[in-house]
Parts: structure tokens; C-alpha cells; sequence
């Protein structure tokens, strides 16, 4: 009896083995991947008197999260980074890097801030001097806890594009970022990986059981939502100053004052009992987190080399898509692989190949150019060219990306200039006859915007508001910077999440 039953197990397994497994039927939507969540923090305060103990606060948010096996990212200023060493709070250092640490920028609030510095500055000198200050702060942030840093967040109203760029060339991410698509809250802007979505909420409400409560039901009611529709959640968890303080350290630098340190004026702080209550309801969402199933908690370092992967390659089929698509609605657009900006080198390489050797290349290079460093034209000066003039107006951008690393604001056929947005569209018009083996002697040239338009509305909305940051001068001029931001609107496109 035993000997039999056993056969017919080993026949089932046997069967079960053979059987081929079932593909999924096509066009059936795979499952979604877990959400990414960051729990983050903007360490910043280095006004308070040592006495109050507000640098105690990071340690016990860190140590908090170490014991409950939750890893956390701190972006800390530069300058609160420098405070802590001269304090002698190695204990406060250690404790934090046991999770990720990010800049927040060099300076803070002290004037003249990152916006600030770019209010008048241009393209080049900009991105230098982002370079030259960013790269010295991230320096000091390493040194001090350690740990190797690969992100910056946004402090306050703190933004520049050049700043973004500098932190592209410098392989660190930026965190809190006006750049974002619709349904896309990793993206490509300037070069960089951009991350944008963030869930706030928490400053002012540990201290206290019936302040807390509200918002942590809130966010046990979003957080099924975001973690369905989201691919990287910021949970930013406070200012650990915040905590404590019923006003932000930095009400001494309000309105583009640097207050002397002498004259500096404490923030009024919360009793120091009720730290107690704010660390038990820090826990109490540190152990929520933890214990959900469709979230995924991570860290920045460990996000990046998931979003960094870029096509490296822009095919004959591609490139004849995007023309198509271009004329068809009159209008710059990225894919889901290529900026209009790295389409446009591609247009560029593949019609000035043509005009060298007659035929068009079936795989391209990708180049990642920035946008045009000045406005084009949106009307050309010239209404008709001849096909000779549309290759050596192949050859020309062609050369001036490779030159200068971004798209030429304007090229000339003779002293007629015509702006990227009609290049861009001459050159798709020219590429699709090319394709076809039916080039015309002549083409038109048509008027076309002078840079994308993708969530220009959202983006540039948030880019003016930053004015308003209580830290900056009234009087700051943000229309320099605005359109540095648009320009590189060329750049955007999505960030794809990879294995």
C-alpha cells in the first residue's frame, strides 16, 4: 500500500515537473514593483546654544531607526556638519552615519544664498561657481561623518539649474526638485537624476499626542495610494530642530539679513520634557513603515544605480519615430528614452552623415547635450532652404555640440538665423525623406517653439514661488533663472527604473 502511494506521488511531481509553465497572455499588465520610500531630514540648526540640546535630536531620530531596522537619509547643511565637529559631538556624528548622509547645500540660509548667486549670474560662471562651492561642501560632509555622499536636497527656496547641472557632473542626484513629468517623480533635467515627490507634515506634531495622531492617521491613509501610484517616496520625517523649536533657526537670517552671530536670536523652544512624547511617536511611525509590505525602504545611495541606467543607443527606427511624431504635432516632446535634446544631436549626426557619405547610419551614440545657454528664435529669418544648406546646417550643430557640450541657440545660412525649435523640425522633415530615398532640393523652414513645453506650467510656477522664501530678499530678480529653466527643458525626460 505504502509502495503504491508513493509511486503515484513521484508520478504527480514527475508530472508537475514536465509541465511547461504558462507565459503571461499578451498584453496582460505585469504586477507593479514595491514603491521606493526615503525617510529623510534637513539637519540644520547650528544657532541653538549647546545647552538646549537640539543636536541630541538627530542622534535619537538615527539611533531610533537603527533599533528599528529602518534605514534613513539626513541631508545636512555644510555649515550645522562644521558646528558639530567643533562641538565635539562625535557621538551625534556616529549615530547618523550609520544611514545615508546628503548635502543640503554648503551655506544654508547664510546670504547670499544658492538663488542668490545665480539671481544674475550666466551659464558658465554659474555652474562653476555651484561646482567649486557644492564640491567643497560635499568634501566636508564626507570627511566629517565618513561616508561617501551622492545626493543634495533643496534648502528652502535654494535652486538654480545651474546648480543641477553642477551636481550631474559631479555623479550626485538632487533631491526635491522642481523637474518632474506627469506620473514621472524621477527624471532626467540638466543631467542630472532628479527626484521630486515628497510627503511632508510632521514639524510641528511629535511633541504631542493630539497633534500627532491627525497627521500620522493622514499618512496611514495615503500611504497605500502613494505606494500604488509613486516610484521613489520622500518621506520627509522633519526638521529635528522642528521638533523641538516653535520657529525655524533661521528667522535671523529672514529677508537677505546675515544677523551677526553676536546678535543671533534663539528660536523660541518647546519644553524639553515633552522630547519624550516625540520620541515615542517617532517610533510609533518608524514600526508602521517597517511593517507594511508594499513599500520598499532605501535609501538614495542605493536608488541611484536603479534610475542611472540611460540607452546609450538611438536607432535609425527611433530617430524616425521621434521626427514623425514631432511634425506630426507640432510640438518638442521626450520619450520614455531620449530628451528632445539627445534627439536632436541624433538628427544632427545622422542627416551630416549623409551629406558625407550618402547614406544614413543605422545606430547612433547617444550624446546627452544641455539646452541652449540663450533663447532662440521662435520666428526663423529665412523661410525656404536648399538641401545642401540643411547638410551643413547638419554639420554645424553637429560640431557645436561636441564643441561646447549643448544646442546652439541659433544657426546661420548665410546671415538668416534659425532658432533650435525650426532646426529641430527642418532636420526631422529632411531625416524622414531621407529614410524614405526621397530628399527634396529644397525645404521649408517652419516656425516652431524654441524650447519643449513638458509641465513648463508646473515646473516654472514652482521655480517663481521659491522667491517668496522668507529667507531671500523681496526685491530677488528670479527671471534670469526662470529662463536658464526652460531652456533646459530640452534636457528633461524620464528616469526609467531599472532591476
Amino acid at each position: 500500500m505504502k509502495k503504491s502511494i508513493l509511486i503515484v506521488l513521484f508520478l504527480f511531481v514527475l508530472t508537475q515537473a514536465m509541465t511547461p509553465v504558462r507565459a503571461m497572455p499578451p498584453g496582460q499588465a505585469q504586477p507593479r514593483p514595491k514603491a521606493f520610500l526615503v525617510v529623510t531630514f534637513d539637519v540644520e540648526d547650528y544657532i541653538s546654544p549647546e545647552s538646549e540640546h537640539i543636536d541630541d535630536i538627530p542622534k535619537w531620530l538615527a539611533e531610533i531607526m537603527t533599533e528599528e531596522g529602518v534605514t534613513g537619509t539626513f541631508f545636512v547643511i555644510g555649515e550645522k556638519a562644521r558646528s558639530l565637529e567643533k562641538r565635539g559631538r562625535r557621538d551625534v556624528i556616529a549615530a547618523m552615519a550609520k544611514h545615508e548622509i546628503g548635502s543640503h547645500t554648503n551655506f544654508g540660509s547664510i546670504h547670499p544664498t544658492v538663488t542668490e548667486e545665480l539671481e544674475k549670474a550666466g551659464w558658465q560662471d554659474g555652474v562653476k561657481k555651484m561646482l567649486d562651492q557644492e564640491s567643497a561642501g560635499i568634501r566636508e560632509l564626507e570627511r566629517i561623518f565618513g561616508v561617501r555622499v551622492t545626493i543634495l536636497a533643496r534648502h528652502g527656496g535654494s535652486y538654480g539649474p545651474q546648480l543641477v547641472n553642477a551636481l550631474g557632473q559631479m555623479k550626485v542626484a538632487y533631491q526635491g526638485s522642481p523637474a518632474r513629468m506627469p506620473g514621472r517623480d524621477v527624471v532626467w533635467f540638466c543631467n542630472a537624476l532628479n527626484f521630486s515627490a515628497q510627503y511632508a507634515g510632521f514639524d510641528d506634531a511629535y511633541y504631542r499626542d493630539d497633534l500627532f495622531e491627525p497627521v500620522f492617521e493622514k499618512l496611514k491613509a495615503d500611504l497605500p495610494r502613494l505606494a500604488r501610484t509613486t516610484d521613489v517616496i520622500a518621506l520627509f520625517a522633519g526638521h529635528p530642530t522642528k521638533i523641538r523649536a516653535e520657529e525655524f533657526w533661521d528667522l535671523n537670517f529672514y529677508y537677505g539679513k546675515n544677523t551677526p552671530p553676536g546678535e543671533w536670536v534663539m528660536p523660541r523652544l518647546r519644553p524639553a520634557e515633552t522630547m519624550a512624547t516625540a520620541q515615542k511617536n517617532f517610533r510609533r511611525m518608524m514600526k508602521y513603515i517597517k511593517g507594511r509590505d508594499d513599500i520598499e525602504i532605501t535609501t538614495y545611495r542605493a536608488l541611484m544605480p536603479r534610475f542611472a541606467g540611460q540607452k546609450e543607443t538611438l536607432t535609425a527606427d527611433e530617430l524616425r519615430d521621434i521626427a514623425g511624431n514631432t511634425l506630426k504635432t507640432k510640438a518638442l516632446a521626450p520619450t520614455e528614452d531620449f530628451s528632445p535634446a539627445e534627439a536632436l544631436a541624433g538628427l544632427a549626426k545622422a542627416v551630416a552623415e549623409y551629406g558625407r557619405s550618402g547614406s544614413l547610419p543605422q545606430n547612433l551614440v547617444t550624446d546627452h547635450p544641455l539646452g541652449p545657454i540663450e533663447t532662440p528664435k521662435a520666428q526663423p529669418e529665412i523661410s525656404r532652404v536648399k538641401l545642401q544648406d540643411v547638410y551643413g546646417l547638419a554639420r554645424e550643430a553637429e560640431a557645436h555640440i561636441r564643441r561646447n557640450g549643448a544646442l546652439p541657440a541659433s544657426l546661420s545660412v548665410g546671415k538668416a538665423r534659425i532658432g533650435t525649435g525650426s532646426l529641430f523640425a527642418l532636420l526631422s522633415a529632411a531625416y524622414l525623406d531621407l529614410v524614405s530615398g526621397n530628399p527634396h532640393p529644397e525645404y521649408d523652414v517652419p516656425a516652431f517653439e524654441p524650447y519643449p513645453r513638458t509641465n513648463e506650467a508646473d515646473i516654472i510656477k514652482e521655480v517663481e514661488g521659491y522667491k517668496t522664501w522668507p529667507v531671500h530678499r523681496r526685491d530677488l530678480d528670479m527671471s534670469k533663472i526662470v529662463e536658464f529653466t526652460k531652456l533646459q527643458l530640452w534636457t528633461l525626460k524620464p528616469a526609467r527604473r531599472g532591476s
